[in-house]
């Protein structure tokens, strides 16, 4: 995926439009300079009484042409920004569309402070450069080379003086441009470093609390700070040595249709009218060649910035072997009947082949690192197999159209939190449109009812990030009626029981005992595993024993040992 061409749809319409603003501005730029002539010629030099008509009618010309001016400035503002606004706007939608189609294991490639600057950072670097940069080289630029030509059709000489300080102008630009890009990419990684490192402090800061880290910490983002401020500081001196060189460079645009003119009227070859008509016209080009002395500035931000977004767009799903977009089967509807066909997953999962009755409860055991979590998202379709095939009712994921997998599959997990909103957002994030009786029969099966009553404002409560202001069973019971709430015709669960209270895992054990589907949970309590119809036991991605709880929990079995505590009746 790649980002999307500027100009395109509309944008080709916005972008005539500040071409034919340039045109139309050089053309007043150039009406002035003969009114500014003619009135000079003919109120001050010409020795025949002026009328009052001839007064009113050169002002009023005038007037008209800064008025039309002005007019013209405004409206090339606005669809420069137009432009810049849309174009930012669909490269936003394309990043975060990617983002979402890679999936969590894609963008591990990046940390979440470059994330956000690819978001916030990058994009205000291609707005500027469009609305700002690429705007200003249209209208600017255009208004200018055709003035000057223009110029040059009156005052030959001073065209040629005026353009030769812009050259030099535009020279020094160009070779300042790869120190001004040197200092940019710096400023960049400073500051991608720093955010990445706030963003992981603020997210975790009873971690650096709790061990007594605090001023280890303020010397580490002490250290990042300062090495932000002396880049930004060393580009900044580049900038502004830039925009110094605009601005005399400007001066001197100006300085030469004096001296230039002022030589050519005392030599008699030109007329004072068209000298002070040259000069008139320096000083309308004066905005117009500072504007574009930063215009390379901008290319130079939004070139940097194009390139680690192009980075992001390059990401792949990792581990999928199929396009999502060649998913286009629908998953019929059935009963949650789960076959895992020769599945292997990138050395964590080996050789895997089983089948899960629909409605069955099958509890995955192991020890830390032997492939269950990974099993259940190869379950869900999160992840793709490298070879093999997991099949659902008889349907091969890989297949299927990716909406219809995710609304089959439901999934409690730590690394899947709350989301900030409100409580009923949370609840009825996976749901499609859920009715009242639904929503207040999960509460009640969840036994989320003291939470609701308890927080102001019940349903409509907002949550902090991860819900941090709420208890870890209060969370869980969220985390669960979520899941179960999307309806889904199979639940798996990733250890959803870990650091519960007695009441959330009596909640829990009430999901799984009534849940109406297939239920794929992951334990490392002996109790629960009596819950089970079937236990798969993986070690290493290897199947070391799949069969009926009493036959694999037996005692002396290697599965029974992976439980050190002895089995509790379940009631």
């Amino acid at each position: 995926m790649s980002l999307p061409p500027l100009f395109a749809g509309n944008r080709r319409i916005r972008f005539s439009l500040l071409v034919a603003n340039g045109v139309a501005q050089a053309v007043l730029t150039v009406a002035t300079a003969i009114l500014v002539q003619r009135s000079f010629d003919s109120l001050v030099l010409s020795t025949a009484t002026t009328s009052g008509w001839d007064v009113a009618f050169f002002g009023l010309a005038l007037l008209a042409v800064i008025g039309a001016s002005a007019w013209l400035r405004w409206r090339g503002h606005v669809d420069a920004e137009v432009l810049g606004q849309d174009y930012v706007h669909a490269v936003r939608k394309r990043l975060f569309r990617h983002l979402t189609r890679i999936g969590a294991d894609g963008a591990r490639h990046m940390s979440k402070g470059a994330l956000m600057l690819r978001f916030v950072g990058d994009l205000t670097a291609l707005r500027q450069w469009i609305s700002l940069g690429l705007a200003r080289l249209t209208v600017s630029g255009l208004a200018a080379a055709l003035t000057i030509a223009a110029l040059g059709i009156v005052e030959p000489v001073i065209a040629i003086a005026v353009a030769m300080a812009i050259a030099v102008m535009a020279g020094f630009a160009l070779a300042t441009g790869p120190r001004l890009r040197i200092k940019t990419r710096e400023a960049r990684r400073r500051r991608g470093r720093l955010a990445a490192m706030l963003n992981d402090r603020l997210s975790r800061i009873a971690v650096v609390e709790a061990y007594g880290q605090e001023h280890r910490e303020r010397r580490r983002f002490d250290g990042l700070s300062t090495g932000v401020r002396r880049a930004m500081i060393g580009q900044a001196r580049v900038v502004g040595l830039l925009r110094a060189v605009s601005e005399a460079g400007t001066s001197f645009a100006c300085l030469c249709a004096l001296f230039v003119g002022a030589i050519l009227v005392s030599a008699g070859q030109a007329e004072p009218g068209a000298v002070v008509a040259a000069m008139v016209v320096s000083g309308l080009l004066a905005p117009r060649l500072q504007d574009l002395g930063r215009v390379y500035e901008y290319w130079n931000a939004a070139l940097i910035a194009r390139q680690k977004q192009e980075e992001l767009l390059a990401l792949k799903p990792a581990g999928r072997t199929s396009s999502r977009r060649k998913r286009r089967q629908a998953l019929a509807p059935g009963p949650g009947c789960i076959e895992l066909s020769k599945i292997r997953r990138n050395r964590v999962i080996r050789q895997l082949d089983l089948r899960i009755e629909p409605g069955s409860r099958v509890c995955v055991v192991g020890p830390n690192g032997a492939g269950k979590s990974t099993l259940l998202r190869t379950i869900a379709g999160i992840l793709q197999p490298d070879k093999g095939k997991v099949l659902v009712d008889g349907q091969d994921l890989a297949r299927c159209r990716w909406q219809d997998v995710r609304r089959a599959f439901a999934i409690v997990a730590p690394d899947l939190p709350l989301l900030r909103g409100t409580i009923r957002h949370n609840l009825t994030y996976g749901a499609d449109n859920p009715s009242e009786e639904e929503l207040r029969e999960v509460i009640a099966r969840c036994d989320l009812e003291p939470l609701i009553t308890r927080v102001p404002k019940g349903l409509r409560a907002r949550l902090s990030e991860n819900g941090e202001a709420l208890s870890t069973g209060e969370r869980a019971r969220l985390l669960l009626a979520r899941a179960v709430l999307a309806r889904p015709r199979v639940l798996l669960l990733d250890e959803a029981e870990a650091n519960l209270d007695a009441g959330a895992v009596q909640a829990l054990d009430r999901i799984i005992d009534s849940f109406d589907g297939t239920v794929v949970f992951v334990t490392h309590d002996a109790a629960r595993t009596a819950r089970a119809d079937q236990v798969l036991h993986l070690d290493g991605g290897c199947l070391v024993a799949w069969g009926a709880t009493d036959e694999v929990m037996a005692p002396g079995t290697a599965t029974r040992s992976l439980f050190v505590a002895p089995l509790r009746a379940v009631s």
